[in-house]
């Protein structure tokens, strides 16, 4: 077996231990993985309905489609920061006794993100394009493709970020839950960023954000990202990320958590 059939095949089953894993979240339900696009699809209309009325929102059906979007990709990097700042330190046993190592271990847990942000997408994109019709023009667009693969780069750059730091500390695992809350009130993901004209740089400069401003302003066209800058951006993303899985093996070993096979 070559070098690229047998990485091909280690995918492919890193892929398979994720879906298992989401399948064992709901074996005795009846919708089995389907609520998780569920559960999104409901803190959707629930904040929606509430947010909608307090700011007096014009717009309901627009308003709906930018929160729905931002709650969407928010909830999927959310969740995969959360887990990659215990993750090394919940799979040790896994990693000293099997001949898994730090590769496989964030492979699966960003393919598990990645399944789960599928179902997800799943649920809630239908019912958007009910409510307003125009995201379907966007939506099957390449440039919403490409800020969606951009998107998935940097979700997992700032998760490796967060794992590095709770490698490197225990008390940022205290931290990430704080700082995950006011990241999410202090972006404009419940309202739209118009509301804090003159204060851009709250957003702008906010790492957690940039991914969901860039998948959801090339879906919606509320952005004029040319494909140049997307590119640049990709391409640095990919070179950070590679730079930060290094880190993170070598701080992994310094502290044991795994042995070289």
């Amino acid at each position: 077996m070559n070098n690229s059939k047998k990485y091909l095949y280690i995918l492919r089953y890193i892929f398979y231990l994720a879906w298992c894993r989401n399948k064992a979240r709901f074996i005795k339900t009846k919708l089995g993985s389907f609520w998780i696009g569920l559960s999104t699809l409901l803190m959707i209309g629930s904040l929606a309905f509430v947010y909608s009325t307090v700011l007096q929102v014009p717009d309901k059906r627009a308003y709906i489609c930018w929160i729905g979007l931002g709650i969407l990709y928010w909830n999927t990097q959310a969740s995969l920061i959360s887990d990659f700042s215990t993750l090394l330190m919940r799979s040790r046993d896994r990693l000293l006794s099997t001949s898994i190592n730090v590769i496989d271990v964030i492979a699966e847990e960003y393919f598990f993100a990645i399944q789960n942000l599928i179902i997800s997408i799943l649920c809630v994109l239908p019912f958007l394009i009910i409510i307003y019709p125009k995201l379907l023009f966007f939506l099957f667009t390449f440039k919403a493709l490409f800020g969606l693969i951009i998107y998935l780069i940097l979700i997992l750059l700032n998760a490796l970020i967060f794992s590095i730091s709770g490698l490197i500390s225990a008390d940022i695992f205290q931290l990430i839950p704080v700082v995950l809350q006011l990241s999410f009130l202090m972006s404009p993901i419940l309202y739209f960023k118009q509301t804090l004209e003159g204060k851009e740089w709250i957003y702008e400069y906010n790492p957690l954000y940039i991914p969901i401003g860039i998948v959801r302003g090339v879906i919606l066209n509320a952005e004029q990202y040319q494909y140049f800058l997307l590119i640049k951006i990709s391409i640095l993303s990919l070179f950070l990320t590679s730079i930060f899985i290094q880190t993170i093996r070598k701080r992994a070993r310094q502290l044991n958590l795994y042995v070289d096979k």
